[in-house]
């Protein structure tokens, strides 16, 4: 459960990244309205104790399984019915013909928010492109509130099964969690040792230094890194020419604090343009 400390951390964070970078100040105001309404489902979330016997937490890390299956998660009904109507009402002023459209189809029942994050986590992306396209609204649109709306349930399993995990035998490109990929990559200690976050539970697993998250490439001739000299070393982004992915990465030394993924992603948006200006494209979604 995020504790009231942990969200003041959090919130300071966007308070100072609006007054470092006064062009970010719209869309971080987005994100704190996000990650404060998460915060207040989360504390509500009632879950028991997770116990996986060790014959099948050995099992899935040899054969490669995450140790949660999607399409076995257990939520609360009302408390994600709940955020997924608070998310509509953040989201609104952004896109306020396509939550119109969400809002009106749940009106008419021909949305049900149980159905639609269920099938969700069964089907992935297809399901929520089909919904999409009957409702006449951008996907993109559709997996922000599903995302989000399951983001709290993910993260309360990954706190509760995260000692499970193996760190230093999984090293793959995929969560040992939920399976979900990464968003960001984050450099912890005095040797620099290589983490990817979880786009989803928000988990931090070991990785391979000198390899792609994404295609496995490990050619050090194909892959590379900048930075820019105002920002200095505590971000950089992480490139591979061979499937012209990228992934940003947090130095947690260079940067002197506690790394918050998710804030530091918008904060660093301007990295994310220099990427895409060089040909570079991301794989996983962001929280927008």
């Amino acid at each position: 459960m995020i504790m009231d400390n942990e969200l003041e951390i959090r919130l300071e964070r966007i308070k100072a990244l609006c007054k470092q970078k006064p062009s970010h100040k719209e869309v971080l105001g987005f994100l704190k309205k996000v990650i404060i309404a998460q915060a207040k489902v989360k504390a509500d979330i009632k879950m028991e104790d997770v116990n996986i016997d060790q014959q099948i937490v050995k099992m899935k890390a040899k054969e490669g399984f995450p140790l949660l299956d999607k399409q076995a998660l257990k939520f609360d009904v009302g408390l994600a019915s709940g955020l997924f109507k608070k998310m509509s009402q953040i989201l609104h002023n952004r896109v306020p013909g396509d939550i119109e459209q969400i809002n009106q189809a749940l009106k008419t029942k021909e949305l049900n928010i149980e159905s639609l994050l269920k099938n969700t986590l069964r089907e992935n992306g297809n399901y929520i492109n089909n919904v999409a396209q009957r409702l006449r609204v951008k996907p993109a649109v559709i997996s922000f509130l599903v995302k989000n709306t399951l983001k709290p349930f993910f993260e309360v399993y990954a706190e509760r099964i995260k000692d499970y995990v193996d760190q230093e035998h999984w090293l793959r490109n995929y969560c040992p969690i939920c399976g979900s990929g990464p968003f960001m990559a984050e450099l912890l200690g005095e040797e620099r040792k290589r983490f990817l976050v979880c786009s989803f539970c928000g988990y931090k697993w070991r990785f391979v230094r000198i390899r792609c998250p994404y295609c496995n490439n490990n050619n050090q001739k194909t892959l590379r890194y900048f930075y820019t000299e105002k920002e200095g070393r505590a971000y950089r982004i992480d490139v591979c020419d061979k499937c012209k992915r990228y992934i940003k990465t947090i130095d947690a030394k260079e940067l002197g604090m506690e790394v918050i993924p998710r804030i530091e992603d918008v904060g660093t948006m301007y990295l994310d343009i220099l990427a895409e200006k060089q040909g570079y494209k991301r794989k996983e979604d962001t929280f927008f």
